[in-house]
């Protein structure tokens, strides 16, 4: 299954969330597995339809730092910008 990007991130824990699953060599089915639940529910998750419960929360926390106070926050930037802004040489 191949993980499918909205135009805009819906929160910042989708775009956490996303950015994670890139990362993984298998995608989606991976971190379905490793969180414990189905790959629909992480599409729904990136695509801003669902919040994850306690169980998969706690995943998410432990393995990759998203809170869920993040899937209710403003994202803090595009898809595919930079996890932290670069420090600027003066």
């Amino acid at each position: 299954m191949k993980m499918h990007l909205p135009a805009r991130a819906p929160n910042e824990g989708a775009r956490l969330l996303a950015r994670w699953v890139m990362g993984l060599s298998g995608g989606i089915a991976e971190a379905a597995q490793v969180m414990g639940t189905g790959a629909d529910r992480v599409q729904r998750m990136v695509e801003g339809n669902m919040v994850p419960g306690l169980d998969v929360g706690t995943r998410l926390s432990r393995r990759i730092g998203v809170k869920a106070r993040d899937f209710h926050a403003a994202p803090a930037g595009g898809w595919f910008d930079a996890a932290e802004p670069l420090a600027q040489a003066a």
